[in-house]
């Protein structure tokens, strides 16, 4: 008899196979496990030495034993051509089957469904390394996110006072040109986590973490900081002030002075300082943003009176005047002011700034964003635009700002290289990853747009479907899309869009008719009039998208103009309105718009915008 035939004879083969398949599947198993479980690859490797190592005491044990009814019997005491020994093998052949099979689902399991979350994963990472380098070319090792303050006064009621120092710090050394500061945003939603410092540097990309404490007990002030190095998770610094509550300021000046001095900053000009005001009216700024930034509308009356009183108390405090502008948006957001009172308000304010401080770089750009939306025009916003990236080129917001205007004008590269420069700052900034994500779909990148959304809805706490939904309908999913539009938490008619266009893809033609229907009604529901975005936006794109260009070209030309200056700002780049490009009409729209290409060439040349953190020439 042969090696082969007496290797099948003893179910060496069978016994082998059905161990590679075992091995295989537990392997596969525990690399797609390891990361879930934080396993290293060590474990991994281990574990293939031990299965690899296994293989030959398996393979002499079943060429020496025969598995009988009885359990395992030498091979030289089985009866070879009995019905049990036949049965036995039959088993094993089922066995080795059962195990091919588990091994081909598993492998069809991986291929098909975990593979392209991890090629999402891969291109995440790419484009967070590609970000990173690009942060490190502008900042070096130079970067830190100061978190809010305890409140360790004894009735635990200084939580405005502690959180508003610590902002006020990210403020005074955002001012530092060659150092990468975290966005309050970012920074704060590590609040009450008690998260070790290293983890924080690793979420927000930063090398130094600070945080602090403060306790306040009428005059007196104790301020503790601490200066960890994420990296290592390692203290630097670390000191207690004990003042009183007047010098609230210089303590934030050393807290400033000490972080260029372990960070070896260099600094070109004079250290910014603290801005000077009464002790008290800084407290009453302090309250007053604490309840905008907590409680939105039903805090702003409150925030405008305890406002009024910081200004009351010291009329110098350009801080608190400032202030008032968020106030004066949230109400006509609210529909507790008109546009024209807002403006009319918003004026009397910032003059009263630059009576005080004549180069006060917030002040003009608020003043200029103004007249850009009294104006309406896309030349007044991006001379607005231009002019806060000349006065303030590493603040996050105007950063925000020209990624927005440079894409409404198609010019998508740039707009993508603020948003990174921006998300930089502030990684956990919801306005900034829905940008960003615009952005991407106008591009035509949807895995990445995908990718920043899925971002986004961790950041908003789901919120952010319908973006889902739009990018698989983009990307040919009309099924997965509908899917996903219907289950989103959003405003009733953007659902209704979002609705339309999937059905119609889907040839759905009456589940169609009857939710366009029902959108074309919402334009004229008195619910919606306080909203800034609008019905009939949403309604123009879904017109595009199903090829009744005449309808959405009425609506487009309705809002171009003032005062529907807030009307569809993105439709030039946004690929539901792709259908209305090669329409003759579209030309004369554009040009109307103020987006025909030679005046966006116009724009380029008077408005330039030299790349995120830079200052555009004169």
């Amino acid at each position: 008899m042969s090696l082969i035939a007496e290797l099948q004879r003893r179910n060496v083969i069978r016994v082998g196979t059905a161990y590679v398949a075992f091995a295989w599947l537990v392997v596969q198993v525990l690399d797609s496990l390891a990361p879930v479980f934080g396993l290293s690859d060590a474990v991994t490797r281990l574990v293939v030495i031990v299965l690899a190592i296994g293989l030959v005491p398996v393979l002499v044990a079943s060429w020496l034993f025969e598995l009988t009814p009885e359990g395992l019997a030498r091979d030289n005491k089985v009866d070879h051509d009995a019905p049990a020994r036949r049965n036995a093998a039959r088993r094993l052949d089922q066995v080795i089957i059962a195990m091919l099979a588990v091994a081909v689902s598993y492998f069809a399991f991986d291929k098909f469904v975990l593979d392209p979350g991890r090629d999402a994963e891969i291109a995440s990472e790419a484009a967070g390394q590609a970000r990173d380098a690009a942060l490190v070319d502008a900042f070096g090792d130079h970067s830190i996110a100061v978190m809010p303050f305890a409140d360790l006064s004894p009735d635990k009621d200084q939580e405005y006072f502690s959180d508003g120092v610590a902002e006020e710090i990210i403020n005074l050394i955002s001012r530092i040109r060659n150092l990468r500061v975290i966005a309050r945003s970012s920074a704060f939603s590590f609040k009450g986590q008690n998260l070790p410092a290293s983890e924080i540097a690793s979420r927000l990309n930063v090398n130094y973490v600070m945080e602090g404490s403060i306790r306040r007990m009428g005059d007196r002030l104790r301020v503790t900081t601490t200066l960890i190095d994420g990296r290592t998770d390692t203290q630097l610094w670390s000191e207690n002030f004990d003042r009183e509550f007047g010098d609230i300021f210089a303590i934030q000046d050393e807290i400033a002075n000490e972080v260029v001095d372990r960070l070896e900053l260099q600094i070109s000009g004079d250290m910014p300082l603290a801005d000077r005001v009464d002790p008290e009216s800084y407290s009453l700024f302090l309250q007053a943003r604490h309840l905008l930034q907590r409680h939105r509308d039903e805090g702003a009356a409150e925030a405008e009176t305890l406002l009024d009183e910081a200004i009351a108390r010291d009329p110098n405090n350009v801080a608190a005047l400032l202030l008032y502008a968020r106030i004066y948006g949230q109400n006509v957001y609210w529909g507790h002011l008109t546009r024209e009172q807002r403006a009319s308000q918003l004026r009397e304010k910032m003059d009263r700034v630059l009576a005080i401080d004549p180069g006060n770089p917030e002040a003009q750009v608020i003043l200029a964003n103004l007249k850009a939306e009294v104006e309406g025009s896309i030349s007044a916003q991006l001379d607005a635009a231009s002019l806060g990236l000349r006065l303030m080129p590493t603040d996050t917001d105007t950063n925000r700002i020209a990624a927005y205007q440079l894409r409404r004008l198609g010019h998508l590269g740039l707009s993508s290289e603020y948003s990174r420069y921006v998300l930089g700052k502030d990684p956990l900034c919801a306005a900034c990853l829905r940008g960003y994500m615009f952005t991407l779909i106008a591009l035509g990148d949807y895995p990445a747009a995908a990718e920043i959304n899925r971002r986004y809805r961790t950041v908003t706490g789901g919120s952010g479907k319908y973006f889902q939904g739009i990018i698989e309908l983009l990307r040919g999913d009309a099924e997965a899309a509908l899917a996903t539009i219907e289950s989103a938490q959003t405003i009733q008619f953007v659902q209704l869009q979002g609705k339309v266009i999937a059905y119609w893809t889907l040839g759905r033609i009456e589940a169609y008719e009857a939710a366009l229907s029902e959108l074309e009604a919402s334009v004229e529901d008195e619910k919606f009039e306080r909203y800034l975005v609008r019905p009939e936006d949403f309604l123009a794109s879904a017109y595009a998208w199903v090829g009744r260009h005449v309808e959405a070209f009425d609506i487009l030309e309705q809002r171009i103009d003032p005062p529907a200056s807030n009307g569809p700002q993105n439709w030039n780049t946004d690929p539901l309105f792709q259908s209305l490009h090669d329409d003759p009409r579209w030309p004369a729209l554009l040009e109307r718009a103020g987006l025909a290409p030679h005046q966006v060439e116009a724009y380029r040349i008077k408005n330039r915008f030299p790349g995120p953190g830079k200052v555009p020439a004169e």
